[in-house]
């Protein structure tokens, strides 16, 4: 009678559905009711890591800058261009007065007109009348000694009678002798003229020809340094002198700068250096210009020995000129650019420290080196880091449980293999670069890491994971097996 009242009562105060509670059944309906937390995995070995590199300061500069002169020094009379003006190879960009040149240009033109004639007369040997001239000379002669030789044999006979004096025997063979000598003369004249000009008198004609034509040569080069010609196309950095200056040989005017294409060098360490090679190609920017600006350039130059100061070696690139600004660049923009600072991407692949696994502890096999969001690292004890590693459970309910998913993790694999169990595993940070960390740790390839909802789980809890891309390293079966 008394559990009656005392049932009749607590029926009235509490309800009449308490007396009827079932704790089987009610641990039941919490299981069915109660929410699956919902984390996003992948597996380790499908994470990439961001691309790193070394950056190194350099400089841009044109791939040829000259300072013009004139080897003559003389008055300025053009000065053609000023600074920023683009110029083409071959165009007057100065000139000195070069009016002692034109003067010493007129006579060496005569000169050469008196040598060339002198020359002409030689090939053209001497005229007949010449030649005649001396055959009657050599008449003349004969006819001479015949009369002279007449007149000594009449001394000769006084002489012997005892008639003449030794005197006018003496005169006339004397004259005898004369005449006979410049006959002989004459002959030697009228045969040397038959036989035209010695071959050494036409050389030295033509040697004396090729001197004039050398002392007039001279001034036409003279004519040329007198001027400064644009060597190759580009744009004029600096203008020294104007017109009325009097310069010196070899004093620079103007400096002119190549146009594009335009390079940038560099000093990078020694290590690096030795695994560049020419022609290879890296990632250049300019001035405040980050990696994702940057522009390609190829290696042209390497300098062969080492800085001596800096321990570096010296390289050259050549950027493409159609790329050296964000914007459609001209000749002119790209000439602008020159003495900025620049810096030099190389990607750690091309360094000693891109392998990763060089900086892992390599006396456990145990530990391997992948790349995670940083935002994914659990700091553990004694101010260590560990991630948490779903692994796979088997479930039966899980298929009408993962209904109810989390709005931030819309799409749910309708396997049992989504539901895991969240374990933690130490690791030890190798590097950070932006978002991401390289981390290295007891944790396979193959595992499947949480990357997103660390904050809501702990090691021990049940979730469902939600695959970030479908597992590259292991297959469907490999999976339910895990």
């Amino acid at each position: 009678m008394t559990f009656l009242v005392l049932a009749t009562v607590l029926s009235i105060v509490l309800g009449t559905g308490v007396i009827a509670l079932d704790p089987a059944a009610e641990q039941q309906a919490s299981k069915e009711t109660a929410p699956r937390l919902h984390v996003r995995v992948a597996e380790a070995g499908s994470i990439e890591g961001p691309e790193l590199f070394h950056q190194y300061r350099g400089e841009i500069i044109a791939r040829r800058d000259s300072s013009l002169a004139m080897r003559r020094g003389g008055r300025l009379v053009v000065v053609a261009v000023h600074e920023g003006d683009t110029v083409k190879a071959g165009d007057v960009l100065a000139r000195i007065d070069i009016s002692d040149l034109d003067a010493a240009a007129a006579t060496a033109d005569a000169d050469v007109a008196s040598a060339k004639a002198v020359l002409d007369e030689a090939f053209a040997g001497p005229r007949q009348q010449t030649i005649d001239a001396a055959a009657a000379r050599v008449d003349q002669l004969s006819a001479q000694i015949s009369a002279a030789e007449n007149r000594f044999l009449r001394q000769e006979s006084l002489r012997r009678r005892g008639a003449g004096t030794q005197q006018e025997f003496d005169d006339a063979k004397y004259a005898v002798d004369a005449l006979k000598a410049d006959q002989a003369a004459a002959m030697a004249t009228l045969s040397e003229l038959r036989e035209g000009t010695r071959q050494e008198q036409i050389a030295a004609a033509a040697a004396r020809l090729e001197a004039a034509k050398a002392t007039r040569k001279k001034i036409e080069v003279d004519r040329a340094d007198s001027q400064i010609i644009a060597p190759f196309d580009g744009v004029i950095a600096e203008r020294l002198f104007d017109e009325g200056a009097i310069i010196g040989p070899n004093q620079p005017v103007l400096r002119i700068l190549e146009a594009p294409p335009v390079h940038a060098t560099f000093g990078v360490p020694v290590d690096v250096a030795d695994r560049l090679r020419l022609n290879d190609s890296l990632k250049v920017s300019i001035g405040k210009r980050g990696i994702k600006e940057s522009i390609p350039g190829s290696i042209i130059r390497m300098q062969p020995q080492i800085d001596p100061i800096t321990r570096t070696r010296r390289i050259e690139l050549r950027l493409h000129a159609a790329q050296v600004s964000t914007e459609k660049a001209s000749e002119r923009d790209s000439i602008a650019l020159i003495g900025n600072t620049a810096t030099l991407w190389i990607p750690w692949s091309q360094t000693e420290t891109q392998r990763d696994n060089w900086i892992v502890n390599q006396d456990s096999d145990a530990m391997q080196s992948f790349w995670m969001p940083t935002a994914a690292l659990v700091r553990g004890v004694r101010g260590l880091w560990s991630v948490y590693v779903a692994e796979p459970q088997i479930d039966a309910d899980a298929t009408q449980r993962t209904s109810q998913s989390n709005m931030d993790f819309p799409q749910i694999p309708p396997d049992a293999s989504a539901v895991v169990s969240i374990q933690r595993r130490d690791v030890k940070v190798l590097r950070t670069a932006g978002q991401m960390s390289l981390v290295s740790g007891p944790v396979a390839t193959t595992d499947a890491l949480v990357i997103e909802g660390t904050q809501r789980v702990g090691p021990g809890v049940r979730a469902v994971a939600v695959w970030r891309t479908a597992p590259s390293s292991s297959s469907e079966e490999e999976r339910k097996a895990r």
